[in-house]
């Protein structure tokens, strides 16, 4: 099974969805209005295995990835965390003491981003850790940025640098990554009604990428000679377009407004990587295309990692 074939599944009954749901599955956060207000909500897993190697990594760490990825989600909405509840199912073989320390590492990294922990459930099984947990937040402002509003023309950026978040032994940064909120809020405050769309790369830029591009039914060219690559050497670009777990932010701005953005924030640098595809310049057999240092162009058929593959 496919993550990506479930997922088209499951939004194929977003229009059946009552008035009051304001963001419907296939953004980075869903959101609820509720009168004059907007609660965005979003979850995601920390599986042993999976997304962390327990045997590996430090308690701690494991506790501040399962906060911090979902709040990398909130960061790519521009909006502002409220709270987070978390459903913990603990193997048999835990301690006390580790999962006193669990708790406590997951609820000081909550707090250190004004998320605070207001509840949750515990359960024990015969499996490895599984870590759920959702956050609630709000528009901050400006937005939220939708994956669904990148046009023709945009200039396309990431922050930071990309790919080899992953190591071998399970270590590396997607373990001590930093949540964008606060950048994707300055660039935001900076684009204004310019910056037309945002995604967190947690999959890889190439197949995040390609989820704007299917949502906001458009095409896009990336340029493999501009990619801000982790990894030394001539494999680095690859890393860069098909690791996932970097969680930095991917955006689309009006070229005016590109021109204008700072190549750094607090900082963490800004990369423009490519551009939004017109009709004129979009093939039909691909929403994804590389632009190649020769100057030749070729689809992206690769569009990084899927947890259920």
């Amino acid at each position: 099974m496919r993550e990506s074939d479930l997922l088209k599944h499951v939004y194929a009954f977003n229009r059946a969805l009552p008035d009051h749901v304001a963001i419907p599955p296939g953004d980075d956060m869903g959101a609820l209005a509720l009168g004059d207000q907007t609660v965005l909500i979003t979850v995601d897993q920390v599986a042993d295995g999976v997304h962390v190697q327990l045997g590996n990594t430090p308690l701690k760490l494991v506790a501040r990835k399962a906060i911090t990825r979902n709040l990398s989600d909130v960061a790519a909405m521009a909006a502002r965390p409220l709270g987070a509840v978390v459903a913990a199912a603990l193997p048999r073989r835990f301690t006390e003491a580790q999962a006193k320390e669990l708790f406590d590492s997951m609820r000081a990294t909550a707090e250190a981003y004004q998320c605070p922990l207001i509840g949750g459930d515990i359960s024990m099984w015969d499996h490895p850790l599984l870590l759920t947990v959702t956050v609630f937040a709000e528009p901050a402002g400006i937005g939220p940025i939708l994956r669904s509003g990148a046009q023709p023309g945009d200039a396309v950026f990431v922050s930071g640098q990309l790919g080899g978040a992953w190591q071998k032994d399970g270590g590396g940064a997607h373990l001590h990554f930093e949540p964008r909120i606060n950048l994707a809020r300055k660039i935001a405050e900076h684009a204004g009604d310019a910056l037309h769309s945002m995604i967190d790369l947690s999959d890889g830029l190439a197949s995040d990428l390609s989820h704007i591009c299917e949502q906001s039914h458009a095409a896009a060219e990336i340029h493999l000679a501009d990619l801000p690559a982790r990894l030394p050497g001539r494999d680095g670009p690859q890393h860069a377009l098909f690791d996932g777990e970097d969680y930095e932010l991917c955006f689309t701005i009006a070229p005016d407004a590109a021109d204008n953005l700072p190549t750094e924030i607090d900082g963490v640098t800004l990369t423009k990587v490519g551009h939004m595809l017109g009709e004129a310049d979009r093939p039909v057999e691909s929403r994804l295309w590389l632009r190649l240092p020769d100057g030749t162009r070729q689809p992206l058929t690769k569009t990084g990692w899927e947890h259920h593959a």
